[in-house]
């Protein structure tokens, strides 16, 4: 289980810190704020449809974020449990 949270930690790292995913977000949410501040919007609808995709865009970069947080707190169960397991095997 902990090799498939470090996996999958490295692989939201990945997504997280390409050139392409920060370009895309980036890109997105400066042409949704453009938007909004220029007034392009003719309707309601489509200014929900774009804040819509600009919160799906930072939900989805949040569940990456978590993934790797989740990953840094088994690493440091993992840590720990080590070292009780050390400090309560007796030596030989």
């Amino acid at each position: 289980m902990e090799e498939d949270i470090y996996r999958l930690a490295r692989q939201a790292d990945n997504i997280l810190t390409s050139e392409a995913f920060q370009k895309a977000m980036s890109e997105l949410e400066a042409q949704t704020i453009e938007q909004w501040a220029n007034g392009q919007f003719k309707t309601a609808q489509e200014r929900e449809e774009a804040y819509g995709l600009v919160r799906g865009a930072r939900t989805f970069k949040n569940k990456l974020v978590a993934i790797i947080e989740s990953m840094k707190l088994t690493k440091a169960q993992a840590e720990q449990r080590e070292k009780l397991s050390r400090l309560h095997t007796p030596d030989r």
